[in-house]
């Protein structure tokens, strides 16, 4: 039995994203006419919705657990209505915002395989687009009477956005080179992988229904960012690729603490479970994504420390990175300007717990301090920022707004949400 059905959306919608794809995406069309060269044990791509199976009829998570799932929007009240449009809405401009970043700098693409990865990855994007569009274009209780059209309203919007509008600040960052295109698949669309296996507890049954078909293709997208990444690792190291280890840093520092605020407040995130949308709160999540990011990085530093020693096994290589890392001593010839490492979760962030947003925490998790014991003052760190993300995201709009607030002070608005 197939693992899902499809299922087309109305004619307006399904003709309007096809426009948006022709406008924002034309390159599919190349990829649609060669996608048997080379995906040739795939089906071809289509643009339509995948339905899967439910693991539960019921409801599993949280006040209202053990009851039939919502099958019509319509029937869930109050602010869950209005949650369960805002958590589908975001879910639609993550998969619309990553193709317009993409394709700025599609073209800069090391080889032809990064570059018709890319692309099966923004095909693959377009139709988790349409899966959203699909949530709420095919069931017409989201148009309450007495409210306004949600689903029509939010559709309309989402067909307009651009960088700079979308939902999640990590999907309003213009990618500067294809450095871009791979941590942004490492590190971004993991944070995807992450919303999509907490929400197929969603107790709204279409959303539920989505995530597996739309899991099973995150993967492909993980995994080339992972493999693209390991490629530009040792293409540093052995000081044939295109990027050094000092660039690929960087690029990881401007990326990840973007992709630990995509989860929301680390003590947030009870009421999507109340409701039955997540199986786990903000912060368990955010915790679980820091790790794999860790490991993913750590497995780099394997190849690389392998590659400049030679015939060392992966076991040896694992137990070589841990010790150059912990100790900050060069061992075997690798010393720790030679591995990547993920900053710690409190450096550079404008959003999340107030203790820690705009403070000066450096890559390492310590606090800046002045004589005294003080932390630095804003453009003393903003000083040591330049130093540690690439010159090309200082001059972006997102690190504006980070001056702006770091200088301001200016925390986000109590209870406004920023997070899926």
């Amino acid at each position: 039995m197939a693992a899902y059905t499809t299922e087309t959306i109305t004619p307006k919608y399904h003709e309007a994203l096809v426009a948006w794809q022709k406008k924002n995406f034309p390159e599919m069309e190349f990829l649609e006419r060669n996608w048997s060269k080379y995906y040739p044990t795939q089906t071809p791509y289509q643009l339509f919705a995948k339905i899967g199976k439910l693991s539960s009829d019921a409801i599993q998570y949280g006040r209202m657990a053990g009851q039939p799932r919502f099958e019509k929007a319509g029937d869930m009240v109050g602010n869950m209505f209005y949650t369960a449009r805002d958590i589908i809405r975001a879910q639609a401009s993550t998969e619309l915002g990553s193709i317009q970043q993409h394709r700025l700098t599609l073209e800069e693409a090391p080889t032809d395989a990064m570059k018709i990865s890319i692309l099966r990855i923004m095909a693959e994007e377009l139709r988790h687009g349409y899966q959203m569009f699909w949530v709420f274009d095919h069931d017409a209780s989201w148009r309450k009477p007495g409210h306004p059209d949600v689903a029509k309203e939010t559709m309309d919007e989402l067909l307009t956005m651009q960088l700079g509008n979308h939902v999640l600040d990590a999907f309003n960052i213009p990618f500067f080179n294809f450095l871009d295109n791979v941590i942004f698949a490492t590190s971004i669309d993991l944070v995807g992988k992450y919303q999509l296996e907490m929400q197929k507890v969603f107790s709204y049954a279409p959303m539920a229904r989505s995530m597996s078909p739309m899991l099973s293709e995150e993967g492909y997208h993980i995994g080339s960012g992972r493999g693209f990444l390991k490629e530009l690792g040792i293409g540093a190291t052995t000081d044939r690729g295109r990027y050094s280890i000092e660039e690929i840093q960087k690029a990881i520092n401007a990326w990840i603490p973007r992709g630990l605020e995509m989860f929301g407040n680390e003590r947030g995130g009870e009421t999507a479970m109340a409701f039955g949308f997540k199986d786990r709160n903000n912060g368990t999540a955010q915790s679980e994504y820091y790790s794999e990011v860790r490991e993913v990085v750590e497995l780099v530093n394997v190849e690389i420390a392998r590659t400049k020693v030679k015939d060392m096994t992966a076991p040896d290589a694992r137990s070589l990175v841990r010790e150059v890392q912990d100790t900050a001593e060069t061992i075997q010839g690798v010393s720790p300007r030679d591995l990547l490492y993920i900053p710690d979760p409190k450096f550079f962030r404008h959003r999340g717990m107030e203790e820690i947003i705009f403070m000066p925490y450096d890559v390492h998790g310590n606090l800046i301090t002045e004589d005294g014991g003080r932390p630095v003052g804003g453009e003393k760190y903003l000083a040591y920022l330049k130093s540690v993300l690439p010159d090309y995201y200082l001059a972006t709009k997102d690190f504006a707004k980070y001056r702006e607030g770091l200088l301001g002070r200016e925390a986000p608005q109590p209870g406004k949400s920023y997070g899926w």
